[in-house]
């Protein structure tokens, strides 16, 4: 949705008097997501400069740690949104950067989502919205805008999971335990990835006075960016089997034998032969239910359930359509 249409449905339901609590912007903090938000806000409080208005709190990460503290929420947010207002008519709470709350930070601020104060809306900005709390989610009314942040696993991770999954010895009890822990590999290493990257960053950082960022804080960080390209790993196997329910479910399914099979679209184009052959093996019902498989395997992996049994859990479940994979 552009940015144009999102505001004026969000304009429509002001008018109407039924203005949703709070808003998830999904897109570019600096980019359309903060546009869409600045413009509710002028629409809410009138024109000039709104970044002083004592009736907007604005919430954004801090210091090294880029994370949202419970003590700054409770302080420059909960806090003053449930005073009374200045002005008279509208509160607005903005939340930059909405994946940085902490769990002790987005937990306080669940309670004034749920109960929020008269008059008052809340702007969720986020470029990463894997990384909030569910229940936050759906609490909020989510806008994609066409500058979010796309899924996409960088290399060389990406061509090893894709690898693993058109391999053709994908078979048995034992390959499958292999390809299993194989991609548990590729996730550990993301996670030695993470790791080194935040470190990176804080080397480059110029330190404040006399300030060290905690043990804690660091743990968070590795652990948020760790969630991050995990999200990326689940977004390409998923992209891999969605692939095979696009061709198992194509109109045209038995033009795969000749070259009419072109015209289904896929993610991952450069593996259309191996995806068109593993297409004629399984039926459109094994198609859907590898799909299900990988979301559910994906909402378990977000509940921080150990990641390898997981894995072999999915990949004994799944329809490849390997050869002998009947």
């Amino acid at each position: 949705m552009d940015v144009d249409r999102a505001y004026e449905l969000i304009e429509r339901a002001v008018r109407a008097g039924r203005v949703a609590n709070a808003y998830l912007l999904v897109g570019g903090v600096r980019g359309m997501a903060g546009e869409l938000a600045e413009r509710v806000l002028h629409l809410l409080f009138g024109p000039g400069d709104l970044r002083v208005h004592p009736d907007i709190h604005r919430l954004v990460p801090e210091k090294k740690s880029r994370i949202i503290s419970v003590d700054a929420m409770r302080e420059r947010m909960i806090d003053p949104m449930e005073k009374t207002t200045f002005m008279g008519g509208w509160k607005a709470g903005v939340v930059v950067g909405a994946d940085r709350l902490r769990t002790e930070s987005a937990n306080a601020f669940l309670k004034t989502l749920e109960e929020p104060p008269p008059h008052t809306l809340f702007l969720l900005l986020s470029e990463r919205p894997e990384q909030l709390l569910p229940t936050i989610i759906s609490r909020c009314q989510r806008i994609d805008l066409p500058d979010a942040r796309a899924q996409q696993l960088e290399e060389p991770y990406r061509t090893q999971v894709l690898d693993i999954l058109a391999g053709d010895d994908l078979t048995g009890v034992t390959a499958r335990a292999a390809a299993a822990a194989k991609l548990a590999a590729v996730l550990a290493a993301l996670k030695e990835l993470a790791a080194a990257r935040v470190q990176e960053d804080l080397a480059e950082e110029e330190s404040d006075a006399g300030e060290e960022i905690e043990e804690d804080a660091v743990t968070a960080l590795v652990e948020s960016r760790y969630r991050e390209s995990r999200a990326d790993f689940v977004a390409t196997v998923l992209s891999w089997f969605r692939d095979l329910m696009a061709l198992c479910a194509s109109a045209r399914r038995a033009s795969l034998d000749g070259d009419d099979g072109g015209d289904v679209p896929l993610v991952n184009e450069p593996r259309r032969t191996v995806l068109e052959r593993r297409a004629r093996k399984i039926t459109r019902a094994q198609a859907f239910r590898n799909v299900e498989a990988v979301e559910s395997v994906a909402t378990s992996l977000e509940r921080n359930l150990p990641e390898l049994p997981l894995l072999s859990f999915l990949i004994d479940r799944l329809a490849f359509g390997a050869e002998g994979d009947l």
